[in-house]
């Protein structure tokens, strides 16, 4: 019997399977009748494959959009911070300070993106500090790009989960129609005094690619 695919085998490996068998049946004259069984396996693994894609796409523009706006926005509050600091005469344990700066700038824009936003949006809607007013538009820019990233980071989460489904789907499906396939290859071997082995050449028996793991829920770390 050819060996169960499963949804941690890549793509690629998948279609390898696919191309094997088909260029299997296609070469041997004794098995060429049953070519056909294999034409619906690509368009398969093609919409899985296409999916996958958007989903790594739409993962790749979250993520360069959490790192230009946490950078932007750590940028825009260090020179607050800059501006805020001779404002209070250079003391840290002022209440003006402190009303924005509980621990050292360069601590504060090192917390979760998440909570780094929030401090902000917190100042904009509660202060007129006239420093802040003149970094005002940049925090508030910055800020709003940055919650925007962490909300899409959140929801990469199902997105994720469906293609993983999908990859099980299809590899499920490929295994059923490979298994019915080596049967029909064995009566025919059987019908045509062909060796034992002969349904096991049309499939292949090791593959090339590291298996992936399933996706973990999404827990930004920024």
């Amino acid at each position: 019997m050819p060996r169960k695919l499963d949804a941690r085998m890549t793509l690629d490996d998948l279609e390898d399977e696919i191309l094997f068998t088909s260029a299997g049946l296609e070469v041997d004259p004794d098995a060429e009748d049953l070519a056909p069984a294999t034409q619906g396996w690509l368009p398969l693994l093609d919409r899985v494959r296409a999916q996958d894609r958007e989903v790594r796409w739409g993962a790749a523009r979250v993520d360069a959009s959490r790192a230009v706006n946490n950078g932007r926005l750590d940028h825009a509050v260090v020179a607050f911070g800059d501006d805020l600091f001779p404002a209070v005469g250079k003391d840290r344990s002022s209440a003006r300070w402190r009303t924005f700066f509980t621990v050292p700038v360069s601590q504060f824009v090192k917390w979760a993106l998440g909570r780094e936003v929030a401090a902000v949006k917190g100042w904009l809607a509660s202060s007129k500090d006239p420093v802040l007013e003149k970094h005002r538009e940049p925090l508030a820019k910055w800020s709003t790009g940055a919650g925007d990233a962490v909300v899409a980071t959140r929801a990469l989460g199902p997105r994720r989960g469906e293609v993983w489904q999908a990859r099980e789907e299809l590899a499920e499906a490929l295994t059923r129609e490979r298994d019915g396939l080596h049967a029909e290859l064995t009566k025919l071997g059987q019908d045509r005094k062909l060796p034992r082995d002969w349904p096991d050449t049309f499939f292949r028996v090791e593959r090339r690619h590291a298996a992936p793991e399933p996706p973990a829920p999404a827990t930004p770390t920024e």
